[in-house]
């Protein structure tokens, strides 16, 4: 009897065990599902978040830009901010419309994921754009508008930094980097063709310019700029556009590429037309 009841306990004790551990495996497999769950609500909220910032930020640089180049043309969206600061062809106030917008936008999204515990901020920063203007050249003071150059862009750069208590997500933070590079490759006087390249954000191909943006030549004469007419415009990838003009450009005569994705962040750059175009 006594080896029976030993028996007996033995065999309670490795079913309390199995049970034990069963409950700890369920506990754990439980534990890693919420985790994951939370890390996927998390990973999607932050991408929600950074998506729509640069969108916002986007948007000020397209109001900045086109505001500069030409305020009334666009005033159908250029003219809704004038109310706030804005004074037509002016960059600066263009800056401050973009802060009090984007100041905005953050007590905008505090409200939106309140329930998740967010805690957001966005920081002005600088970024080196040298590598796609070839020339040393930073953004920072929120905007950067180089142009009248062979090699030209538009830029705004600013730091997004955000916490959800929530989620147990806590520092993180991304640069984000918007804009429009537009530099002119080559003038072929041949077949008065003009070829440009089209960069997005920080050096992205954009291959869009025919469906969902557009360009625009004009050259100089007579001290005012005359709109060129576009024949043809095909796209070469990589970024590669070839722009046919109807006419010759007159000889030596200055003249700009202004192009535009779409978002309506516009880029401007300008060159010069051959002196001699033999055809």
């Amino acid at each position: 009897m006594p080896a029976r009841s030993a028996q007996i306990l033995v065999a309670a004790v490795l079913m309390v065990g199995l049970l034990v551990m069963s409950a700890l495996v369920a506990t754990y497999q439980a534990h890693v599902l919420f985790l994951r769950a939370r890390t996927v609500v998390a990973r999607e909220t932050v991408g929600a978040i950074t998506a729509d910032f640069n969108r916002a930020l986007a948007a000020m640089l397209a109001l900045a830009t086109r505001t500069y180049f030409n305020h009334t043309r666009f005033a159908e969206f250029t003219s809704r901010f004038e109310e706030f600061g804005l004074e037509p062809g002016d960059l600066e106030s263009a800056k401050r419309v973009a802060r009090s917008y984007l100041e905005g936008w953050e007590a905008f999204v505090r409200a939106v994921y309140a329930e998740k515990g967010i805690q957001v901020e966005w920081v002005e920063s600088v970024a080196d754009v040298s590598h796609l203007l070839g020339r040393p050249a930073y953004v920072y003071d929120l905007m950067l508008l180089s142009w009248y150059s062979e090699r030209a862009g538009s830029y705004a750069c600013a730091v997004l930094k955000l916490n959800l208590t929530n989620a147990g997500l806590y520092g993180w933070k991304v640069v984000s980097l918007v804009g429009l590079t537009l530099f002119i490759d080559a003038f072929f006087s041949s077949n008065d063709t003009i070829r440009i390249r089209v960069l997005v954000d920080n050096g992205t191909y954009y291959g869009n310019l025919l469906a969902r943006g557009w360009v625009e030549v004009y050259y100089q004469q007579g001290g005012q700029w005359v709109k060129a007419n576009v024949k043809d415009m095909t796209y070469e990838g990589f970024g590669y556009y070839r722009i046919t003009l109807e006419s010759q450009l007159p000889s030596g005569a200055p003249y700009i590429v202004v192009a535009s994705d779409e978002r309506g962040i516009l880029a401007v750059a300008q060159s010069v037309a051959p002196r001699e175009q033999g055809r």
